[in-house]
């Protein structure tokens, strides 16, 4: 498994005991919204962070974009 620490970012100066890992998962991750597959990943990245679930992040390849509508909102 590799591992990366966050590294010297803003967030992680203001917050330095919660670590933060960005990781491959050697499972094959599904999401099936309304009894339709809308990601089938083989090669998911999961971040985890303390005290927060585990993220998975999918490529834009395994995800059926056809099914999702953009929005004007921001994760950033």
């Amino acid at each position: 498994m590799t591992t990366s620490n966050a590294g010297p970012t803003p967030g992680f100066e203001r917050q330095p005991g919660f670590p933060l890992s960005f990781h491959p998962t050697s499972e094959r991750i599904r999401v099936v919204f309304a009894g339709t597959t809308i990601v089938d990943a083989a090669h998911a990245m999961i971040m985890d962070e303390d005290g927060h679930a585990p993220v998975y992040y999918f490529a834009r390849d395994e995800i059926r974009m056809d099914l999702l509508n953009r929005t004007t909102h921001s994760s950033r």
